[in-house]
């Protein structure tokens, strides 16, 4: 089953900073192994940022629902599993020439860094959980 946040924790986490959240981020695709993304029917959102194209992800459900609206109201969030995003996204996205925007606010993109570096990031953390 997966994690549900609550309010109070939603609220906690949109207000920390653009590092922050990617601390955050880091820490809770770790503990529940599962990255999130927004799709609609021709394949997974872009953004721009930085004169780059990223996808942005998040580390829950909820956090991707709250850009469902506008121009991506036909979006839906979708699980990507850990294991998969590191053994095949990771490579996709590079071949794609792509970066990753880790939990973007209103305010901006978040911290945007290579599919690579995040792996990397996300491989660390899940050696020192173990």
């Amino acid at each position: 089953m997966e994690y549900q946040l609550t309010a109070a924790e939603l609220a906690r986490i949109t207000a920390l900073d653009a590092e922050q959240r990617y601390e955050y981020f880091i820490k809770a695709v770790a503990d529940l192994e599962q990255v999130w993304i927004l799709t609609d029917d021709e394949g997974f959102v872009l953004v721009s940022a930085e004169d780059e194209r990223c996808i942005p992800v998040w580390p829950h459900a909820e956090l991707a629902e709250q850009w469902i609206e506008g121009e991506w109201s036909n979006c839906s969030a979708q699980a990507v599993d850990l294991d998969t995003w590191l053994e095949k996204w990771t490579e996709g996205l590079n071949g794609d020439e792509l970066s990753v925007a880790v939990l973007p606010d209103a305010e901006g993109p978040g911290v945007v860094v290579t599919p690579d570096e995040l792996a990397e990031t996300l491989v660390n953390e899940l050696s020192d959980e173990a």
